[in-house]
């Protein structure tokens, strides 16, 4: 049970961190607006096709903490990003298996607002960066009313749609991170192999 765990945190993990290390690195050097939109998209998608699997409490913020550490390994750094990784896994925790709300819709709009929300707070109040504080109140209500907004749209049809894909896929594969070279789970397996070499050797590479 403990290995299949920690394969499956591995695996959302990696494919999750791959993400913020990849796409979310173009969308910031390219100064992207609204770049943490698609990011958080993402990661939701990742942790509701995780719940399906991993359904224990705590789940979620144990997959950020892989994923800050795979941006950690492959990018430079950023606090106010490995935060926002982190408030997404606590928040979604929170929502979905604290609070435990039955309407899925319902869930991700409150995740993804209570995400913003802590996040534009935190880094703008309580850790004081300077670009935050310079924007001010103002910036904190852009960052929760539009950038807030577009995530809940999106993932109040999305997360939805992920469960029950998840759902479906479990129905025919219980066990795809069992550790047994056959199809499903060897397949799995492989590639979070590939993943996190993939994010060691970015680590050992920018270094």
């Amino acid at each position: 049970m403990k290995k299949k765990y920690i394969l499956a945190i591995l695996f959302f993990s990696g494919l999750w961190g791959l993400s913020e290390a990849v796409l979310g690195d173009a969308l910031y050097r390219a100064n992207v607006p609204f770049a943490s939109v698609p990011l958080t998209i993402i990661a939701f998608i990742v942790l509701a096709f995780a719940k399906i699997y991993l359904p224990h409490k705590g789940t979620a913020t144990l997959i950020a903490a892989g994923a800050m550490l795979y941006k950690f390994l492959n990018v430079p750094f950023f606090a106010c990003h490995l935060l926002g990784i982190l408030l997404i896994g606590i928040c979604f925790n929170l929502i979905f298996n604290v609070f435990a709300i039955k309407n899925r819709s319902i869930s991700a709009i409150a995740a993804a607002y209570l995400n913003y929300a802590l996040f534009a707070i935190m880094i703008t109040y309580v850790f004081q960066y300077e670009h935050w504080v310079r924007g001010g109140s103002a910036a904190v209500l852009r960052h929760i009313g539009i950038s807030g907004s577009l995530t809940a749209v999106a993932c109040a049809i999305l997360v939805p749609l992920v469960f029950r894909i998840a759902e479906k896929l479990k129905t025919n594969y219980d066990a795809p991170f069992n550790l047994r070279w056959r199809l499903v789970p060897g397949g799995v397996s492989l590639a979070t192999i590939g993943l996190w070499v993939f994010g060691f050797a970015g680590w050992f590479l920018n270094g």
